[in-house]
């Protein structure tokens, strides 16, 4: 194979991994946002859940606050019974306070169920919490494994820079250009595979002649169609002669 393809074909391949990686690295940030959107919504959800138990706590306060009302308004009452004239003013007072004690006992009953309801939330609340922590902490740890693969990922990018330097050296600067602008035209892809007559960057069949020139790989060759530099894989030969078998 002449020197310059090789060469070419090498950078292409940097390139192309080049490209793969930065992909990634692109990707990755998507997948922390992710992450992190998850980890908002789990302590947001977490917070719901506190807040409930608030509100059962308010309602347990508020209930404590119309017992003690009603049991003041009993001691007034009781107060009151030593100060009546008459038999029927006693009656009337006695059945105000029985209907009052009714109602604390009805409130008392509403109170206890309040209780047992925050009692049940608190042990609701204390597994929530240890799924949250759990959760947090198994984000926390693909969050930081994958700042740790980005980070990785750059390193990895530098190194092929640097050898992508040192290869582009060892191709003519205006080949060179040529594969620049091939890379910009077709995004990426300059240099391609011949299989079975077939460019592999348009898929368009080339022509027979040129087809027969392309596996010389013995110059720089271009696809009539879209323009990519051509090689031929020495490979491809073995599996055109097992189909001609």
């Amino acid at each position: 194979m002449v020197e310059e393809l090789k060469t070419l074909i090498e950078l292409q391949q940097i390139d192309s991994q080049i490209i793969s990686l930065r992909q990634q690295t692109e990707l990755i940030p998507l997948e922390i946002k992710k992450i992190d959107d998850m980890i908002v919504k789990i302590q947001k959800d977490f917070e719901n859940e506190n807040k409930k138990l608030m509100e059962f706590e308010k309602r347990k306060k508020e209930k404590e606050r119309e017992i003690e009302d009603l049991n003041d308004k009993i001691r007034k009452l009781r107060e009151k019974t030593s100060q009546v004239k008459t038999n029927k003013e006693y009656q009337a007072l006695l059945h105000e306070i029985e209907s009052v004690e009714e109602a604390i006992r009805a409130k008392e009953e509403s109170l206890l169920h309040i209780m047992y309801e925050i009692d049940e939330y608190k042990k609701k609340i204390e597994n929530i919490k240890r799924e949250t922590s759990s959760k947090k902490s198994e984000l926390e740890q693909k969050k930081t494994e994958l700042e740790n693969k980005i980070e990785e990922l750059h390193q990895e990018i530098e190194r092929l820079k640097n050898f992508r330097k040192e290869t582009a050296l060892n191709i003519p600067s205006s080949l060179y250009d040529e594969y620049r602008e091939l890379m910009k035209k077709h995004k990426g892809t300059a240099v391609v595979q011949v299989i079975n007559s077939v460019c592999q960057g348009c898929f368009l069949h080339i022509p027979p002649q040129l087809y027969v020139e392309i596996k010389l790989n013995q110059s720089i060759k271009y696809c009539p169609q879209c323009g990519r530099i051509l090689y031929f894989k020495a490979q491809e030969k073995q599996e055109e002669q097992k189909v001609v078998s």
